[in-house]
């Protein structure tokens, strides 16, 4: 390690885009667990949700559904982390996307009324986007 920059398969990988990636690692395993909690939720609760005639069949349906989506964000989340950690562009610029994204549903937020909550966002998507898109370190890294 050199000042604040990691070295990463022979590049220079700035400790802020590590700081990033670390919290999709983290993203990954809760998006995992919670998956598989939904799915196991669906064995478990499949008895009381068939006795509410309105939800019965969506509702099970809707847990297999929540379950398998988080599972995906959860692995997607544990591939763009790993990127990052290892200085893959594709990584950066799904972040990026992502981000900017985020920057979007804050503003949305905030409009509808939510301001703490978008404003928080807006701050963290913010930055995020900021660093990734104008810092001069972490573009050299992904040169």
């Amino acid at each position: 390690m050199e000042g604040n920059v990691i070295v990463s398969e022979g590049k220079q990988i700035p400790a802020g885009v590590k700081v990033i990636s670390v919290f999709y690692y983290i993203s990954a395993v809760l998006g995992i667990l919670s998956g598989i909690l939904f799915l196991v939720a669906t064995k478990l609760m499949g008895p009381i949700i068939s006795q509410v005639p309105v939800i019965g069949t969506l509702g099970s349906m809707l847990f297999i559904v929540g379950g398998v989506v988080m599972l995906f964000f959860g692995i997607l989340n544990f591939f763009v982390g790993r990127g990052l950690w290892k200085g893959k562009n594709w990584a950066r610029i799904f972040v990026i996307i992502f981000a900017v994204l985020g920057i979007i549903v804050a503003v949305y937020l905030v409009i509808k009324g939510s301001f703490v909550q978008g404003i928080s966002d807006l701050l963290v998507s913010g930055l995020i986007a900021g660093y990734l898109l104008f810092s001069s370190k972490v573009k050299e890294a992904f040169a």
